[in-house]
């Protein structure tokens, strides 16, 4: 599978294999190098690497990239030693990152073919290493370039991965396939508001459900307000690109009950009356995270053929500030009958979730997750490096962090707190739409949680801080970063 112009090969440790390509990577942790001597790799080769050792204290690191030049079969080679960290620092996210890290380097020299090897992928019980390497290499090399004019698409590097990891061709196809979603995920992230629109998803899903043989349903305004859906129409009434909900199903479970995926889609928040200042506003394009990591697991989901039924439902909407703008003050009506006083137009995305996860319900999910770009607090609260979790359902809450640390992305569940539900509360409505600064991590998806269902379980993940990288670091790369993707696919595996 080539992703990001990178083709992935599996195949068993072979003397033979290091002699032809441009490069040769060995991923190495401080536990596993006594151990390279069995990599089969050439007696030059060795020798340089147990040189080098001596000297360079630092090399395991993880992700640091030490390019060496050795003479091979006569020719000179490059070889690169990859830093997979030390004792319990050799994770499978630790090989992502690093392997993120090798890759870009392999484009910097311009290797059209190199080979990559690693103590730890010698034992067939690795596939969980052999998948994380796989996924570094494919995501590490992604890059976004649709809009630069006279752009030219990288070379294509053929990467062999050495390993004796039991089924390890299929191991590696299923990380391609994660891999490309992953990818296709940032790229809606990478697009502009005046690309990407509530319409723009409608058709990425339709592409989706005749590709994959998907179930799919269209909300317009017209629907949506026969449904009355409220809360979502009242946050695209400002804007002419209408907004709708979009729902996917993929049945591969037979008759088991849906896991149900929503995902907040506001293609562009300007803040709407309660407009946002003018410094980075810019960014607000990537407020449909949540909406293309849920088609993004979809994909891969299908493409996969998981035992499962899922469905993705997508709450799409443009929030902009013109003459029908909702109004600080105003009151809706959501679909479950609660009415919302809207005390910032600002706090839009758990409005169009009100009305999604309350259809998700109606449509007969037994769980919900929702999954949105849905405050600053939760940045202020836990960083960039990890999103929160605020859920109704403490087993459900731990299967997502589990989902979350087995792919590389990291949470952490948030109290559910009465005083922060008690903060809610409205003097004219039943609920406020935004209770303030305090706890707003917490209020924001308590919020959401007033419109499931009673008995289905729940759980909220807010990405506001992980969606999208200042800088390229591991297997994130600057820009858009599809957070979220990878743990609904391993969630639907293992629910």
């Amino acid at each position: 599978m080539i992703v990001n112009n990178i083709e992935c090969i599996g195949r068993k440790f072979n003397e033979a294999d290091f002699l032809s390509p441009d490069c040769i990577v060995i991923m190495l942790c401080r536990e596993c190098q006594p151990a390279v001597r069995k990599l089969r790799i050439t007696d030059d080769a060795q020798k340089t690497i147990e040189l080098y050792l001596q000297n360079r204290p630092d090399i395991y690191d993880v992700g640091e990239v030490h390019c060496l030049t050795v003479l091979n079969n006569d020719k000179l080679q490059q070889l690169l030693l990859v830093g997979c960290g030390s004792g319990k620092e050799c994770t499978p996210t630790n090989i992502r990152k690093a392997a993120g890290s090798a890759v870009r380097k392999l484009k910097e020299l311009r290797c059209s073919k190199a080979l990559v090897a690693a103590p730890l992928l010698m034992k067939a019980e690795r596939a969980h290493y052999l998948q994380a390497l796989t996924e570094g290499l494919y995501l590490g090399a992604y890059t976004f370039e649709e809009f630069k004019s006279g752009s030219k698409q990288s070379a294509l590097c053929s990467i062999t991965i050495a390993n004796d990891v039991a089924e390890g061709q299929k191991v590696m196809e299923a990380a391609g396939i994660i891999s490309a979603s992953v990818s296709y995920t940032r790229n809606l992230i990478n697009r502009p508001g005046n690309v990407v629109t509530p319409a723009v998803m409608i058709s990425e899903a339709e592409q989706a459900a005749q590709q994959y043989g998907l179930e799919i349903e269209i909300l317009d305004e017209q629907l949506l307000a026969a449904n009355n859906m409220n809360a979502i129409l009242a946050v695209g009434q400002g804007s002419h690109n209408k907004p709708c909900l979009i729902t996917l199903k993929y049945q591969g479970a037979g008759g088991s009950p849906f896991t149900a995926f929503v995902g907040k889609g506001i293609t562009f928040d300007s803040g709407g009356i309660s407009i946002k200042p003018d410094d980075n506003m810019g960014e607000m394009k990537d407020d449909m995270s949540g909406a293309g990591a849920v088609l993004g697991a979809i994909r891969a989901i299908a493409a996969l053929k998981l035992p499962c039924n899922v469905m993705a439902v997508l709450a799409c909407a443009e929030n902009m500030p013109d003459g029908n703008a909702q109004r600080p003050g105003d009151i809706v009506k959501a679909a479950n009958g609660k009415t919302i006083e809207v005390v910032s137009t600002d706090a839009e995305g758990r409005m169009v979730l009100a009305d999604a996860v309350w259809y998700a319900c109606k449509q007969g999910a037994v769980r919900v997750i929702d999954i949105a770009t849905l405050t600053g607090a939760v940045i202020i609260a836990l960083g960039k490096e990890t999103a929160a979790v605020v859920a109704n359902d403490d087993e459900l809450a731990a299967k997502v962090i589990k989902a979350g640390k087995m792919t590389g992305e990291s949470y952490w569940q948030l109290p559910s707190l009465p005083e922060c539900r008690e903060a809610l509360k409205s003097d004219t409505a039943d609920l406020l739409n935004s209770a303030g600064r305090p706890g707003g991590c917490i209020t924001g998806g308590l919020f959401i949680g007033e419109f499931i269902e009673p008995g289905v379980a729940w759980a909220h993940l807010d990405i506001g801080g992980t969606s999208t990288a200042d800088k390229t670091t591991g297997f994130k790369v600057k820009g858009g970063t599809g957070f979220g993707t990878m743990t609904l696919i391993k969630l639907a595996e293992m629910l």
